[in-house]
């Protein structure tokens, strides 16, 4: 059985999660971890203009002190990483046939760029970069908000209450091996990984998962960045 602590327990009344509803968010999380993918972006807000060709995107992009080996690398990034990312998160339409690019005004940009901003120029335990790459994994993303509900639980427990989250089911519901596999992608990726970033601690020896003050620090811009139209 579970255990809180004095904290509100925030999980009670989250939103289901799935890998399936969480991908959009997955891949704009991914694509923005980039900061050329986030200025590139701001590049496109700011312009009058509708649409762009991607050796002018290039072009613009590249200090003018720079090689021309420097334009033509940052054409290459573009054209095979970068605006491929951004399309497929939605925040942009791509035409790679006729290099074309036009940024997409209804995408969730805007509503996370006051929270972009605010967290760069604030002194966070991690970078914006490191905070987007890790929370671009719904499981990860559920884990975490698990603890916040929390703060500390056996791993055990931590993989039952995701499973429930993320089938939207009782656990007695869920199959068990479904549960086993929530628990090893716990045991073996999520929680090293949030670990390594120093935003929890795991005790192997009595399998606990604490949030760390850190991992506390980053519940605010976590938040409104997930649902920035809630600020």
């Amino acid at each position: 059985m579970t255990t809180t602590d004095s904290r509100q327990d925030t999980t009670a009344n989250a939103r289901r999660h799935s890998p399936e509803r969480d991908a959009p968010l997955d891949a704009t999380f991914d694509a923005l971890s980039n900061r050329q993918c986030r200025d590139l972006l701001r590049h496109l807000v700011e312009s009058d203009d509708d649409a762009f060709l991607v050796a002018d995107l290039a072009t613009q992009l590249t200090d003018e002190t720079d090689s021309e080996t420097a334009e033509t690398r940052m054409l290459a990034r573009l054209h095979h990483t970068h605006l491929p990312k951004l399309a497929d998160a939605g925040l942009v339409s791509y035409d790679p046939d006729r290099g074309l690019v036009q940024y997409r005004p209804e995408s969730r940009f805007e509503a996370m760029v006051p929270t972009i901003e605010s967290f760069e120029s604030a002194d966070y335990p991690v970078s914006l970069d490191a905070l987007l790459d890790l929370f671009a994994d719904h499981r990860r993303r559920t884990a975490y908000v698990t603890l916040l509900g929390h703060d500390d639980l056996s791993l055990p427990d931590l993989a039952d209450e995701v499973a429930v989250a993320e089938y939207g089911q009782p656990l007695p519901d869920i199959e068990p091996d479904d549960v086993l596999q929530v628990y090893l992608s716990l045991y073996h990726t999520h929680v090293p990984k949030l670990g390594a970033a120093g935003l929890v601690e795991y005790d192997q020896a009595d399998d606990y998962v604490r949030l760390t003050d850190a991992g506390w620090t980053l519940e605010s811009p976590f938040r409104s960045l997930c649902d920035p139209a809630d600020d």
